[in-house]
């Protein structure tokens, strides 16, 4: 009995390993699976786990590491990014609120900057007790040739000690200019009316005096105020450099001033400042010398030394407006300017943590990157789903069918519309690239399904027994336009790309738009064309937009626009075809006429002048002027509102895109999208601009964002074709890169290319010839059409699911 019950035990155990194999050798398999919350075992269908090579357990230990750090960068990225916005400073009114709200503002009345700090003073020979007509002979009878007191012919003076010729204003007075003094000036009245019925009557015996008495202080001094009145600062220099020269020290404080006043007023406020400080050692005129002072700090920001003086002056003289008003529009722009630094300082620390916060989001997509050189692809993982699936349903056997067709050349699995599909693993499923459903979509409803073959059905009466889809219909619609046209399931197929981009299109050969201001609302062909009842008046010229004023409102892209001006490269002479197509579509004018038309418009001012010259641009573009177009589009762009100026952008951007000028029409148009980021032509125009510059990654995501955009657009689908075959065949265009970080090396890109090569590329001239074409057209014939069951040789294999 013994012997009996083992030998019963190795049969069990031999059967029991027969099974085992039995089961692995007809079994599939996931990468990764979870425990639900309800305790049941699961696949996880879209997981990071889900590994091109399984078997690498080094690969699996370093995805499952930064699958982890991810979560938690994720974390910190999202606390970072609510920290930023909680603290970032929005307060874009300070200024005027500080204005309205401020005491001293108010006070004030106006601003620091609307008051003149280059209020003139100067100290009179009156109050120093000294008559001017002692030293002027007023009684003399006057020549007809009245001279001029110029103190470098009275004397000459190569240096004096007491005339501060070490000050930089002084040692470049041949150079000095002032603004033009405004008639309420105090120094027009410093030189009394009894000297002379004129002031050139007084400049004559002013300089007759000196012609006699060449060392008298007094005199240079009145040949000072007379230059002062001639606003001339270099005379003004040299006469008040020989009367502090022979000025008694008690009376220099005259000289001083005079000269203090003009070289503030010649923007050398800080040697003024000198000047005036020696002056208030000598002089009793505290008033005059403190109020000028005060001037002179305000004017250099030295709001506390401002604040000083025009006290001191407030002192001796209480009430003095001029004075009084200064003091707080002083105290005003000092507290709004230490507001203003109080907000630059945390502007500067939010951006500081914005570029931590880019840098740590960079960080974030190269690791994600990363995790997605060796997960399988989503359509892949969603294959293996459905074989899963369908391997269940078939044990199961539960669920309802349908038909597919496997065509191996083009690796495609053909099924009915709106149906449940499920795929049973085998050989020849191993190379599917594409579920198609008679859609762009690679998904179907996930739904057990009953698993029978029947092996002696044929494809004819497959389709007599099962429906056809639906009248096949448009897979695109974009910009609110259906795109009827591009009827196939999938287009463009991978051999239309191939066929009409083989490699990525030069900058000639990528298309250029034109932004139409109809897209905003107005109406450039019912301006532009006369009504029946009118007659049209033309003029014999094209338009000229030099004739219109070159205002600038924007500095900053006026001077981006002024370098393109001068650029040695600026081609001319080509004519845009793609501008000229635009041209006539946008007007409903006859072609030799349009410039004329325009040029009349422009001339009449008919309509607001950015719309004209946008207009005239488009038409130089058209003719292959480049100088004039951009000549008026700069134009356009200094006098268009703030909110359309995305329109003249574009387009002159486009101007430089047909040029080759692609980094600088790069810069314009992301300048156009910060005013307007829902318009798909910029985004498109951008796009381009990046593949001409070799930058596909950045031209594929401007083409992505534009895909996204709701805007209707009816001149969008000049690119429409090329985008599709970049997002649909990106090997086509060797759109891969490879990365080693953080030692984490992974394939190189010949390897990579190699094997897409062997997927993708093997024998196209053959699919073209043979496969393809007869398939899609069996596939198109309808149940009534086909009379002839399909060979095993035409359609590899055919599956009842």
């Amino acid at each position: 009995m013994a012997v009996r019950s083992e030998g019963d035990c190795c049969c069990r155990r031999r059967l029991l390993l027969a099974v085992l194999f039995s089961a692995l050798r007809s079994s599939t398999a996931t990468t990764h699976w979870i425990v639900t919350e309800d305790g049941k075992i699961q696949q996880q269908v879209d997981s990071p786990l889900n590994l091109k090579h399984p078997h690498d357990l080094v690969v699996f230990m370093r995805q499952e590491a930064t699958v982890d750090y991810l979560k938690e960068l994720e974390k910190h990225l999202v606390a970072q990014k609510i920290h930023i916005e909680e603290n970032e400073d929005r307060d874009t009114g300070l200024e005027q609120r500080h204005y309205k709200e401020d005491s001293d503002c108010i006070k004030a009345k106006v601003p620091l900057g609307d008051l003149d700090l280059y209020d003139g003073t100067y100290i009179s020979l009156e109050s120093k007790d000294i008559s001017p007509e002692e030293y002027i002979d007023s009684k003399t009878p006057l020549p007809t040739d009245l001279q001029m007191p110029d103190c470098t012919k009275i004397i000459e003076l190569p240096f004096s000690i007491h005339a501060f010729q070490h000050l930089r204003g002084i040692q470049e007075r041949i150079n000095l200019t002032a603004p033009v003094l405004s008639k309420e000036d105090p120094i027009f009245v410093s030189l009394s009316r009894r000297l002379g019925r004129s002031i050139e009557e007084i400049g004559h015996r002013i300089n007759a005096a000196l012609l006699k008495n060449t060392s008298s202080w007094v005199l240079y001094n009145l040949a000072s105020f007379y230059w002062r009145m001639k606003n001339e600062p270099y005379h003004v220099v040299e006469c008040v450099i020989r009367a502090l020269h022979f000025s008694p020290r008690q009376h220099k404080d005259i000289a001083l001033m005079n000269l203090a006043n003009v070289l503030h007023r010649a923007h050398f406020s800080a040697d003024a400042a000198i000047l005036v400080h020696a002056a208030l050692d000598v002089s009793t005129d505290f008033l005059t010398s403190h109020y000028t002072l005060g001037n002179i700090y305000a004017m250099l920001g030295e709001y506390n030394h401002s604040v000083l003086c025009y006290d001191q002056a407030l002192l001796i003289t209480p009430g003095f407006e001029h004075a009084l008003k200064r003091k707080h529009a002083v105290l005003c722009q000092q507290k709004l300017e230490q507001k203003l630094e109080a907000q630059h300082r945390s502007l500067q620390r939010t951006l500081n943590e914005l570029k931590e916060y880019q840098r740590q989001h960079d960080n974030y997509l190269r690791q994600q990157e990363l995790l997605e050189k060796h997960k399988v692809m989503q359509d892949q993982q969603l294959l293996r789903n459905i074989i899963h699936e369908t391997q269940m349903a078939k044990e199961t056997q539960l669920g309802n069918h349908q038909i597919c067709r496997w065509i191996n050349k083009q690796q495609i699995l053909y099924c009915q519309w709106d149906r449940p599909v499920r795929y049973t693993r085998g050989d020849l499923f191993d190379a599917v690239e594409h579920v198609q459903f008679g859609d762009d979509s690679s998904t179907s409803n996930m739904m057990p399904v009953e698993m029978r073959f029947a092996a002696n059905l044929t494809w004819s009466s497959m389709k007599q027994q099962y429906p056809t889809p639906p009248a096949i219909r448009s897979v695109l619609n974009v910009w609110g336009k259906d795109f009827s046209n591009y009827s196939e399931v999938l287009w463009p197929k991978r051999l239309d790309c191939m066929r009409t981009y083989p490699t990525l299109p030069t900058a000639a050969d990528l298309p250029t738009y034109f932004l139409p201001p109809e897209y905003k609302g107005f109406s450039v062909r019912s301006l532009l064309t006369p009504s029946e009842n009118q007659e049209r008046d033309v003029t014999d010229h094209p338009p000229d937009c030099s004739s219109v004023v070159d205002i600038h409102n924007n500095e900053k892209l006026y001077q981006i626009v002024k370098e393109l001006e001068n650029r040695s490269d600026l081609k001319s002479g080509v004519p845009d075809h793609h501008a000229k197509q635009a041209l006539s579509s946008h007007l409903n004018i006859i072609e030799d006429q349009i410039g004329k038309v325009i040029s009349q418009a422009i001339e009449k001012q008919i309509a607001p002048m950015w719309l004209l010259l946008n207009e005239a641009g488009l038409y130089w573009r058209a003719v292959g002027n480049t100088t004039s177009a951009l000549a008026c589009l700069k134009r356009a762009l200094n006098v268009v509102p703030e909110h359309y100026m995305d329109i003249p952008l574009v387009n002159l951007a486009n101007l430089l895109i047909h040029i080759h000028l692609h980094q600088d029409a790069a810069v314009l148009l992301q300048k156009a999208l910060t005013i307007n980021s829902t318009e798909p032509l910029t985004l498109l125009s951008l796009g381009n601009a990046y593949l001409a510059l070799k930058n596909v990654s950045a031209a594929l995501q401007a083409f992505r964002t534009a895909m996204e955009r709701t805007t209707r657009c009816p001149d969008c689908d000049n690119n429409l074709k090329l985008i599709r075959c970049l997002q649909f065949y990106p090997f086509l265009y060797n759109i891969t890169s490879s990365k080693c970080a953080e030692s984490h090396c992974y394939s190189s890109q010949k390897d990579v290319l190699t094997h897409e090569h062997q997927k993708y590329y093997a024998d196209p001239e053959g699919i073209v010839k043979s496969s393809e074409e007869r398939v899609i057209k069996e596939l198109s014939k309808s149940p009534g059409d086909s009379t002839v069951d399909s060979s095993p040789s035409d359609v590899k294999s055919e599956f009842l699911y």
